[in-house]
């Protein structure tokens, strides 16, 4: 059976810690976003932040990353 793009997302926050957007589009999951909203309301505490902010380097400055909260 194949999987949602909700448990594909929550299996790479839980064995990363976080998901990105980069990673999101290739794996065909458009909505990241949207996914990430609903992962909340399930009540996964996750904050995001752009890749600068993170300390990343050129060229994932704008790249944004979701971070899962322990």
């Amino acid at each position: 059976m194949n999987k949602t793009q909700l448990q594909i997302v929550r299996e790479r926050l839980e064995r990363y810690g976080y998901v990105d957007n980069f990673w999101a589009i290739k794996n065909y999951i458009l909505r990241l976003g949207a996914v990430v909203y609903d992962l909340r309301q399930e009540g996964l505490e996750i904050e995001g932040a752009f890749g600068k902010a993170l300390g990343k380097k050129r060229p994932n400055w704008k790249n944004y990353y979701y971070l899962l909260k322990k």
